[in-house]
């Protein structure tokens, strides 16, 4: 019941970034979509207790937040990576606690930090939209630099 909550929340996110969200939004969608799928085909692979897969997958995810998060001029991407480092040191544990039992600690982490992820997935979607409403509105804002595209100067506007 609980997994299926969590799969809803995560998929209301998804949709809320790609409705209002640009191309980092959509881009971090899609590798959450890829993600849902690729868990569940990477689980098996394991050292002893340690889940290989899952955690190069983590880590991936981790790489690609890193570098929209530098490429882009979005605040919810910045906590979306600090997540997810919670998420993939959470892989870590095993490795630490060896003979000790704190799978489940991880895991428990793991599915408390991922609620925050989705989380961001609102504020991004909200970020995007909002930004966009800036700058339509005629705002001088960072990113219009990056969306010089997105507004053009009416006539009563230019200089």
């Amino acid at each position: 019941m609980v997994t299926i909550a969590i799969i809803a929340v995560t998929l209301a996110g998804v949709l809320a970034l790609f409705r209002f969200g640009g191309w980092e939004e959509r881009v971090v969608g899609g590798l959450v979509l890829a993600l849902l799928v690729l868990v569940r085909v990477m689980e098996p692979i394991q050292i002893g207790a340690w889940r290989v897969g899952v955690a190069g997958l983590e880590v991936a995810f981790l790489i690609a937040i890193l570098w929209l998060t530098y490429a882009r001029d979005r605040w919810w991407l910045t906590a979306l990576a600090g997540f997810q480092l919670i998420s993939v040191l959470t892989h870590v544990m095993p490795l630490l606690a060896a003979g000790r039992y704190f799978v489940w600690t991880a895991v428990t982490i793991r599915l408390e930090v991922w609620l925050l992820i989705c989380i961001t997935f609102f504020v991004g979607a909200w970020e995007a939209w909002a930004a966009r409403r800036f700058a339509l509105e005629g705002g001088n804002h960072a990113q219009d630099k990056h969306r010089s595209s997105l507004v053009d100067l009416d006539a009563t506007q230019r200089p």
